[in-house]
This record gives C-alpha cells, sequence and structure tokens, in this order.
C-alpha cells in the first residue's frame, strides 16, 4: 500500500526529530538546558504527534482522502517550526515572542481538534 499522506508525515517527523537532537546535544555540550522546555516541544509536537498522525493515516488510508490530512498535516508542521525558535527565544529572555509562541500553541491545538473530526468523520463505503 503507498500512502503519500502517512509518508509525508512520516517524513516530517524525522526531520523534526533529528533537529531536536542536534538542539539537545548543543544543550549538552554548551551545559546550557534553559531552553529544554523548546526541545521537549519540538520532540513532541514535531516527532511525536507527526508519528502517530503518520501512524493513523497509514493504517486508514480511506482517512487520507482529500484535503483535510494535508491541512492537518501544514497546522502541526507550522506549530512545531514556529514554536521552536520562538520558544528558544523566549525562554533565553526574549518576553515580546510570547505571542509568537501561543499563536503556534493555538496552530497545534487546531491540529488536535482537526485529528479528532477526522477520527470521528464517517468514511465512504
Amino acid at each position: 500500500m503507498n500512502n503519500a499522506v502517512s509518508l509525508l508525515f512520516f517524513r516530517t517527523a524525522a526531520v523534526l526529530l533529528i533537529v531536536g537532537m542536534f538542539f539537545g546535544i548543543y544543550m549538552a555540550a554548551s551545559g546550557n538546558h534553559i531552553a529544554a522546555d523548546a526541545h521537549a516541544h519540538l520532540n513532541l509536537i514535531g516527532f511525536v504527534v507527526m508519528s502517530v498522525y503518520g501512524i493513523f493515516f497509514g493504517l486508514n488510508p480511506a482517512r487520507s482522502a482529500g484535503r483535510l490530512p494535508k491541512i492537518l498535516w501544514g497546522l502541526n508542521t507550522v506549530a512545531a517550526v514556529v514554536m521552536f525558535p520562538s520558544l528558544v527565544l523566549l525562554l533565553n529572555g526574549h518576553t515580546g515572542l510570547e505571542p509568537l509562541v501561543a499563536a503556534a500553541s493555538f496552530l497545534a491545538l487546531s491540529g488536535a481538534i482537526l485529528f479528532a473530526v477526522l477520527l470521528f468523520l464517517p468514511t465512504a463505503r
């Protein structure tokens, strides 16, 4: 079975995992763990959540059809990509970035709500 949507989620998860791991190594090498929460958010939203979505679409290919799964991918990807650097900077004292972190959080929440909608939508038989 070829499920392009599932693969899209997994490819994105792998890239974000690598970024998160490099950042974790950087924190360990520098001894500066101020942004550990940002590292955790990237790994959770970028890798774990994306992987769960990828597993779901891989196991339910009928749910991969249409635009909603790609919108979900976009919401979660933008949330992770915006949240991580803005949260790193926020944790390092750049308080003006709080609205950007909040916006990324709401994007991630919107993605979770869309995922729930996709779970409860009836499938065509």
